[in-house]
């Protein structure tokens, strides 16, 4: 599994903007923020939230093509895993990155498109 990086954020922009939940990464954000705050959870939350709004065809392709560049794999092997090795890798992304920063960059970028 590679690094996010530059082309992720547009991929997630795009995403983000086809799902209609910019308020969900926004609130993540500023929850982030806050002493104490959990982050990991945070953002594990946020991600699902992202996950389960996939529900046209053109975001779960969306989806696909990001996390198959992400964990270095085809679209098709990110479609066939199960969803227990999918949270087990948004979670291992959460945990390796700066993910606070990349969300709000792509929230910031996919209010612009």
């Amino acid at each position: 599994m590679r690094k996010i990086n530059t082309g992720d954020v547009f991929k997630t922009a795009r995403l983000l903007k086809n799902t209609d939940v910019m308020d969900t990464v926004k609130d993540a954000y500023k929850a982030v923020k806050k002493d104490g705050a959990d982050k990991e959870s945070i953002w594990m939350d946020a991600a699902m939230k992202v996950l389960v709004s996939c529900t046209s065809q053109q975001a779960e392709e969306q989806l696909y093509d990001l996390m198959s560049g992400i964990c270095e794999s085809k679209p098709e092997d990110i479609k066939n895993r199960s969803l227990d090795d999918l949270i087990k890798d948004i979670r291992r992304i959460c945990e390796e990155n700066n993910v606070a920063n990349f969300l709000r960059s792509a929230s910031d970028f996919a209010e612009k498109l």
